[in-house]
């Protein structure tokens, strides 16, 4: 049996989305109709779902002007299916010139993997984001009586070294390559958002050749490493 509360905050939904159709529709009688005839957006934005992070709100996108893709902890897996058709039909059917990989801090899906936070399991989902932390050195006896903000700043700092692994994963997407070997311009960054802040901080990683990923990307975890010493 649904819980009536559930269905009332449905329908308060539903009325909310109504309330701004009407307003949008009233200020610009065509703008659904030009919507509806396609869409041709500027970046692809593989971000976190997480409820708080919405690359649209945070960057004050309009409708069409981002190619959202989410999951936990805004992976891109070479081998994840549905983000590489995601991606290949960005670039290639859409004609997308720049990838965002969008990460933001105290994200639970990096908690979970640095062993954080008290309930659920990382899962096969999450391990390379622990070979990351493992590579980085951050496992250690110091954690289980670590303060809080010193955990958190643990999280934050993975948070933004695995915005850059993503980076550096997207690089080797099939569709990437393929877009590169073409000649086509195509850049790939990594931001990141601060929860407490509401700012969105751009970690200095673009790369638009497949020769830029390995000095772009290892100067970028370097700079985070410094910050985060």
């Amino acid at each position: 049996m649904i819980d009536p509360l559930e269905l009332d905050r449905l329908s308060t939904l539903l009325a909310k989305n109504r309330t701004w159709a009407n307003q949008v529709t009233a200020q610009n009688p065509e703008y659904f109709q030009k919507l509806s005839s396609g869409q041709s957006p500027g970046f692809t934005v593989v971000s976190c779902c997480d409820s708080r992070a919405d690359p649209n709100t945070l960057l004050q996108g309009n409708l069409g002007e981002l190619f959202v893709y989410k999951n936990v902890a805004n992976l891109v897996g070479v081998d994840d299916l549905s983000l590489q058709t995601a991606l290949q039909f960005s670039i290639e059917s859409l004609k997308v010139r720049h990838i965002v990989v969008f990460g933001h801090h105290n994200c639970g899906g990096i908690r979970l993997a640095l062993g954080a936070q008290l309930q659920g399991s990382p899962g096969d989902w999450l391990e390379g984001v622990r070979e990351l932390a493992y590579d980085h050195q951050m496992f250690d006896d110091q954690t289980a009586c670590a303060s809080a903000g010193a955990i958190d700043r643990k999280v934050d700092k993975l948070c933004e070294l695995n915005v850059i692994q993503q980076v550096r994963n997207a690089s080797q997407s099939p569709a990437v390559q393929a877009a590169w070997i073409r000649g086509e311009p195509l850049a790939i960054s990594g931001l990141v958002y601060c929860l407490r802040t509401g700012v969105v901080e751009n970690l200095n990683c673009t790369i638009s050749s497949q020769d830029e990923v390995d000095s772009v990307c290892f100067e970028a975890m370097k700079a985070i490493c410094v910050r985060y010493r």
